[in-house]
């Protein structure tokens, strides 16, 4: 084990890490505990968007810096090693691009047959997404931003990173399990529990071509593509139901 309790870095970048882990995991669940009716939440707290905006850029900060942090200061790896170790690889990009992109489109089916079943089961369509609550913080063009780019620093920390570790110690097909649950855990803040089943599913699938292609860059482009293409036919969707309201 590199981590010593003796070397005030190796401190420091416990103290980092644990910091993380509060804002990763422990806060949704308490927001979770809470609110499990978030919507309310929202509407009793007037959250200015730039506030929101800082706090989600501060989350992706966090899911790039810990993980550099942590390797550099207590495994004494090089920029270049640590890339390898989440990896960041350049090997086989071609194949990790075309894993990406079936992979998302397989996310993508698996979650529609769902939310078709859940919705003829009787369950409301607002309660199978997060986006109705993700539009009271922020406007369309910031939400497209996020969704785009905040996938980058969740696989370098939940794929990469906490990957890495997990399957050092219990093996490649618990990490993808593992590392499912605390993806879905770390988006239980807006106080749904379908969503989060969803996200966890979507963490499988995820964590499963990072352990078969040895490579991040596959599941980071499935999870640009799935998050963009969702929030694209959303805001079409909701486009469309405004036209329509506006017609009648």
């Amino acid at each position: 084990m590199d981590f010593k309790f003796e070397k005030p870095s190796h401190i420091f970048a416990l103290l980092l890490l644990l910091i993380s882990f509060f804002l990763i995991f422990l806060l949704p669940i308490f927001t979770f505990l809470i609110a499990l009716d978030t919507t309310k939440l929202l509407d009793t707290i007037d959250i200015p968007e730039i506030v929101a905006i800082q706090s989600q850029l501060l989350v992706i900060a966090i899911f790039i810096l810990v993980p550099f942090t942590w390797y550099y200061i207590v495994n004494k790896s090089s920029f270049k090693e640590i890339k390898s170790r989440i990896k960041l690889v350049s090997q086989n990009i071609d194949k990790a691009f075309l894993w990406g992109i079936l992979s998302a489109i397989v996310i993508f089916i698996v979650i529609f047959l769902i939310e078709i079943v859940l919705i003829s089961s009787g369950i409301e369509a607002q309660d199978l997404s997060n986006f109705p609550e993700l539009q009271k913080l922020f406007s369309w063009t910031t939400m497209f931003f996020l969704v785009a780019i905040q996938p980058i620093g969740e696989e370098i920390y939940f794929r990469g990173f906490l990957f890495d570790k997990i399957e050092n110690y219990a093996g490649g097909p618990f990490a993808v399990v593992i590392t499912a649950v605390l993806f879905g855990i770390a988006h239980m803040s807006y106080g749904k529990e379908i969503p989060v089943i969803m996200i966890m599913i979507m963490g499988l699938v995820l964590g499963y071509i990072v352990y078969k292609t040895r490579n991040l860059y596959s599941s980071i482009i499935a999870h640009i593509v799935f998050n963009v293409s969702s929030f694209t036919l959303a805001y079409l969707g909701m486009e469309l139901l405004n036209e329509t309201s506006l017609i009648l």
